[in-house]
C-alpha cells in the first residue's frame, strides 16, 4: 500500500498567513501571549521564560487555534516549527512566523508537525532556503513542502507511537535540567549573591576585566570554510550545552562572522534573558549576534565569567537594559558597564577546577543525549517511509483502503487547499 505524496497547500484550510507586525511588550497577563521565533526551542516546544505581549490591540486575526502550525521564515532558525496547543493559553504570533491551519478531514496536525522534526524535512529546508544576507523561506515556498500522507487512522497511529517516544525523550531532558542546576548552585554557594556582595569583594565593570577583540572574518575564505559555525540556536538556554553545528561551507555563509577559540566565552547578545552562554573547547566561527568574550588573566577566570553571565543577577541586569524592542539585545557598552563583585583569583581558580571536573561528567551526558536524539530521528525516518507502522497497517488494510479512497476524493476536489 503506497501513501500518496501531497504538498502542504493541498491540505491547508487557512494560510500561508504572516504574523502581526508589532513590538513585544512586557508580560502582564492581561493580553494574549505574543509568540516569536525565539520563543520556540529546537524541538518545537514553547519556552517558559521571556514571554511578552504584542504591543497592539489589533491582534484578532493572529489568534492561534489548537493545531495551528507556525513556520519560521527568516534568520538562522528558518525552518523551525511550532504546533499550537490550547494548553499554552491564548496566543498570537509575530511577523517572522507563517501560520498554516490544516484541513482536519485530511491531516492530523500532530502528524504534520512530527514530519517537520524529521531528517527529511530538515534536508528539504536546507535545499530550499535562500542565502541573501540571511536564510529565508516564504509562505509560497512552504506551501510546496511535499510529504507522504497516509490515511487519517494511520496518521494517528504514527502520532501515538511518536508521542510515547517523545515523552521518554522529555523525561531525559527533565533529568538533564536537574543536572544543569548543579553548577549554578555551586556558583551561589561559593561566591554568594552578586548583588548584596556580602563578602565585600572589590567591584569592577566587565569592561575592565574582559575584552571583546575577536576578529571578524569572511566565512567564504578557504581557511574558514570547514570551521564549525555556532549561532545562538546552537546553544541550549540556561546550561550552555553546545549542540551539533554545521560548517560555514555547509551553511553557505556569506556575511562576516567572529573567529573564536577555546580561550573565549561565547555570549548571545540577542534575547539575553534566554541565557545562552557557552564554553567552547574548539575553534570556530560564531554569529555576529554573539560576543566572543576574553577573560583578562589575574582578574577573572573563564569558568567564573561563564557562570557569572548565566547568573540571575546578570540576567536581571540584561532584562532591564536590553529594552522593549521586538528583538531585545545587549550592546557592547551595556555589557561592559555591568558592575560585578570580583572574588579572589585563587577562589575563582578553585571554582574553575570544579567546573572542569563537572563538565567531564556533562560530556558523557551529552553523548547519551545524542544517542537518544539519534534514535528518535531514526524513528521519525521510519515513521514517514512506512516502516514504523508496517505490521499495524497490514492488520488494518481493509479499513485503511476505504479511508484512503475517501482521502483521494477530498484531495481531488481540493487540489490547492482552501486559502
Amino acid at each position: 500500500m503506497n501513501w500518496p505524496s501531497v504538498q502542504l497547500k493541498q491540505i491547508t484550510a487557512l494560510g500561508p498567513q504572516y504574523g502581526a507586525n508589532a513590538a513585544g511588550a512586557p508580560w502582564t497577563g492581561s493580553r494574549p501571549r505574543y509568540i516569536r521565533i525565539t520563543d520556540i526551542d529546537q524541538y518545537g516546544h514553547l519556552l517558559d521564560q521571556g514571554a511578552v505581549e504584542a504591543d497592539t490591540e489589533d491582534v484578532n486575526e493572529y489568534t492561534l487555534q489548537e493545531g495551528d502550525i507556525l513556520f519560521a521564515r527568516s534568520g538562522n532558525t528558518v525552518g523551525k516549527t511550532y504546533r499550537h496547543s490550547s494548553q499554552n493559553g491564548h496566543s498570537v504570533f509575530a511577523g517572522y512566523l507563517i501560520r498554516f491551519r490544516l484541513d482536519p478531514q485530511l491531516a492530523d496536525s500532530k502528524f504534520v508537525f512530527f514530519f517537520t522534526q524529521s531528517p527529511s524535512y530538515k534536508t528539504w529546508v536546507s535545499s530550499k532556503k535562500r542565502v541573501a544576507g540571511q536564510p529565508n523561506l516564504n509562505g509560497s515556498e512552504y506551501s510546496t513542502l511535499t510529504f507522504p500522507l497516509p490515511a487519517l487512522r494511520e496518521q494517528r497511529r504514527i502520532v501515538e507511537i511518536l508521542e510515547q517516544a517523545d515523552a521518554l525523550r522529555q523525561k531525559r531532558a527533565e533529568a538533564d535540567a536537574i543536572a544543569d542546576r548543579l553548577l549554578p548552585a555551586l556558583f551561589n554557594k561559593t561566591f554568594g549573591d552578586q548583588v548584596s556582595n556580602q563578602n565585600k569583594w572589590p567591584r569592577k565593570p566587565l569592561g575592565e576585566i574582559t575584552a571583546i577583540t575577536a576578529a571578524m572574518v569572511d566565512p567564504r575564505k578557504t581557511e574558514y570554510l570547514d570551521l564549525p559555525h555556532v549561532g545562538p540556536d546552537r546553544i541550549e538556554s540556561g546550561n550552555g550545552m553546545l549542540l551539533p553545528c554545521n560548517s560555514a561551507r555547509e551553511e553557505r555563509l556569506i556575511s562576516g562572522k567572529y573567529l573564536f577559540n577555546p580561550s573565549h566565552v561565547l555570549y548571545s547578545k540577542i534575547r539575553p534573558y534566554l541565557r545562552k552562554v557557552a564554553l567552547p573547547e574548539f575553534s570556530g566561527l560564531c554569529s555576529a549576534d554573539m560576543y566572543p568574550v576574553t577573560p583578562l588573566p589575574n582578574f577573572i577566570t573563564r569558568e567564573f565569567l561563564w557562570a557569572l553571565l548565566l547568573s540571575n543577577a546578570f540576567t536581571n541586569y540584561t532584562a532591564e537594559h536590553s529594552g522593549r524592542a521586538n528583538m531585545p539585545k545587549l550592546n557592547r557598552e551595556q555589557f561592559a558597564a555591568y558592575d560585578c563583585a570580583v572574588p579572589p583569583i585563587e577562589l575563582q581558580r578553585w571554582f574553575s577546577r570544579q567546573v572542569i571536573e563537572l563538565r567531564q561528567f556533562e560530556s558523557k551526558r551529552v553523548v547519551a543525549h545524542g544517542k537518544i536524539e539519534t534514535l528518535f530521528a531514526t524513528m521519525l525516518y521510519n515513521a514517514f517511509n512506512g516502516e514504523l507502522t508496517a505490521q499495524w497497517r497490514e492488520a488494518h488494510v481493509k479499513e485503511l483502503l476505504a479511508e484512503m479512497e475517501q482521502q483521494a476524493r477530498l484531495l481531488r476536489s481540493n487540489p490547492n487547499g482552501r486559502n
